[in-house]
């Protein structure tokens, strides 16, 4: 009987520890819908992207240059004077990028970044 209550007690554990585990967002499924704000533009005139395209920056991914931001994976450069640098909305402040058709066409800048 005290091991059908310590099964019971195990099972119904992990089964809460399942269902919060659910509740916390994946990585490619946080609400980032800010990025479809119609002032978010790229310097070519288009929308700069929605969250397909947008995505928080990784480690090393951008980097800042001497003339803009390069992103890593594409060695694209997106120069400073380009109106597609704008400031995050990301409550964390992180910072994120929106590439298309290989190449990066818009910059949330993170907080200190």
């Amino acid at each position: 009987m005290a091991r059908l209550i310590v099964v019971g007690c195990v099972l119904a554990l992990l089964g809460f520890v399942g269902l919060a585990g659910l509740a916390v967002p994946a990585w490619g499924h946080e609400d980032h819908s800010w990025v479809r704000n119609p002032r978010y533009i790229m310097a070519s005139g288009g929308h700069c992207c929605s969250e397909q395209h947008c995505r928080p920056v990784a480690a090393g991914e951008v980097v800042a240059t001497p003339t803009g931001w390069l992103h890593a994976p594409t060695n694209t450069t997106l120069f400073y004077s380009s109106i597609a640098i704008y400031p995050t909305e990301d409550p964390a402040g992180r910072m994120f990028r929106c590439v298309m058709g290989g190449a990066l066409v818009c910059v949330f800048e993170g907080i200190g970044g």
